[in-house]
């Protein structure tokens, strides 16, 4: 059975995709829900990493827009969003998951190509129009809005 994972509600909606593309502070701008955000694939790719409550799963989750059919089917259980959202803690494997409401920060700081961000027990590295996040068991997501895969 597939982990449900419904993401806090917040005033942002999906809509937010449209959101300006203003890159931010140097440091990361924060959005209240995470304590690392950061925008990847030019903007595209919106990511929010350690959440600052218990009542969210810890880890990284990164949401984008995708093109084409989702690498994994939706769930049964999933009556929310479906497709674009993927999840990984600082172990286990990678995790596409259900989402409603968009959590992330719309002006988070877009990552330089190469650059990458380092977490609690994971890292994100930004390359031309996609982000790949791997874990300390070398599992992990690779994502751009025309292309997914898990690891």
């Amino acid at each position: 059975m597939k982990k449900l994972f419904i993401l806090a509600s917040l005033t942002f909606s999906v809509a937010a995709f449209a959101a300006p593309s203003s890159e931010g502070t140097e440091n990361e701008i924060n959005s209240g829900l995470y304590n690392i955000d950061f925008r990847a694939g030019n903007g595209k790719i919106y990511c929010g990493g350690d959440a600052k409550t218990s009542d969210l799963a810890q880890g990284i989750s990164c949401l984008t827009e995708i093109k084409g059919k989702p690498v994994l089917p939706r769930p049964k259980d999933c009556d929310l969003e479906w497709g674009g959202t993927f999840f990984l803690g600082k172990t286990g494997k990678a995790d596409m998951v259900c989402h409603s409401d968009f959590p992330f920060n719309p002006k988070a700081r877009i990552l330089k190509d190469g650059e990458t961000v380092k977490g609690n027990g994971w890292q994100c590295t930004a390359s031309g129009s996609e982000v790949t996040c791997s874990n300390q068991d070398k599992h992990g997501f690779k994502v751009s809005q025309k292309m997914q895969k898990l690891f």
